[in-house]
């Protein structure tokens, strides 16, 4: 068997897939270009903390440029622009801004479920770079401390001017089909009670990404894994992976769970998984995540919801 012609293109529709920032040029770095930025009225400066992203009702809260007062402890990203408008990300401590007009700090999971597309998308750019920021404090070659460069997208060592950039750990994601057209979903241990995926892994050092997907669903399964096929990426700054997703054509069906991660499997057909989610027997990923995407393109329709809900 080899895998469907369907199940081969890339999924339509994928949330982040097609960015709506235009992001800076980090090629040419410009030392005036955040001052400049924030000078304008069109500029919006969007406030991330360690207890989430300033929001204010169904949207994040924004300072207007000329209007932001920096503090001390304070980091600047210009993040790009979309419309009309610039964004700069202020990496800031809450505790300065317990008096500014700020509903609520939210969790990129939390925003993902009423958000825009525009501001989903600064969120996703904001943590992925603020995740860096806060994690990456020294230089590696000398345990000196950094600084902020090229607009906040990097930071340059203190003593010997090494300068540093984010990272992204990749990550596949894959929807493994049977023979029988059934979909692969396992419980992994971190999950809630009753929650099902596809199957997930970070890439190693000197792997290639199909090999990656092979090696990560025998591991966690003991499924073998034949053809495998692109079907997009999603950046998911959890902290800083980037997902890669694939489809996998299964040459085996015994389940075997490794019993670490993941502690249970189970194949499903399209009916098996209807009748289980109307039932409330279990659940799988909403939203914009890339895992639903996976298993909305295999079962080809809106995937339901329990009925005693």
């Amino acid at each position: 068997m080899a895998l469907a012609e369907n199940y081969q293109t890339p999924i339509t529709g994928l949330p982040f897939a097609q960015s709506l920032i235009s992001r800076p040029l980090t090629e040419r770095p410009n030392p005036e270009l955040l001052g400049e930025k924030l000078s304008m009225n069109s500029t919006k400066v969007m406030l991330i903390s360690d207890l989430g992203a300033a929001a204010c009702g169904m949207e994040l809260y924004f300072v207007d440029g000329p209007s932001y007062v920096a503090h001390d402890s304070d980091r600047l990203v210009y993040l790009g622009t979309s419309g009309s408008s610039d964004y700069v990300l202020a990496i800031v401590d809450a505790e300065n801004y317990s008096n500014a007009d700020i509903e609520r700090w939210i969790s990129l999971r939390e925003a993902f479920t009423f958000l825009s597309e525009v501001q989903a998308e600064l969120l996703v750019e904001a943590q992925a770079i603020s995740n860096w920021i806060r994690s990456e404090r020294f230089c590696p070659q000398c345990g000196s401390e950094v600084r902020s460069s090229t607009f906040g997208w990097g930071q340059r060592c203190v003593l010997n001017d090494h300068e540093l950039f984010p990272r992204t750990d990749p990550a596949i994601i894959a929807s493994v089909i049977d023979r029988h057209d059934r979909i692969l979903l396992g419980a992994n241990a971190t999950f809630r009670t009753h929650m099902y995926s596809v199957l997930a892994g970070f890439v190693e050092a000197g792997e290639s990404l199909e090999s990656a997907v092979r090696r990560e669903i025998f591991e966690e399964s003991g499924v073998h894994v034949g053809d495998v096929a692109y079907r997009g990426s999603q950046p998911w700054p959890l902290p800083r992976s980037l997902m890669l997703g694939f489809a996998a054509e299964a040459i085996s069906e015994e389940l075997i769970p490794d019993g670490a991660e993941i502690k249970d499997l189970r194949w499903f057909s399209r009916e098996d998984l209807r009748l289980a989610l109307e039932s409330g027997t279990i659940d799988i990923p909403r939203g914009v995540s890339i895992a639903h995407a996976l298993i909305r393109s295999w079962y080809g329709e809106p995937l339901p919801e329990a009925l005693n809900k």
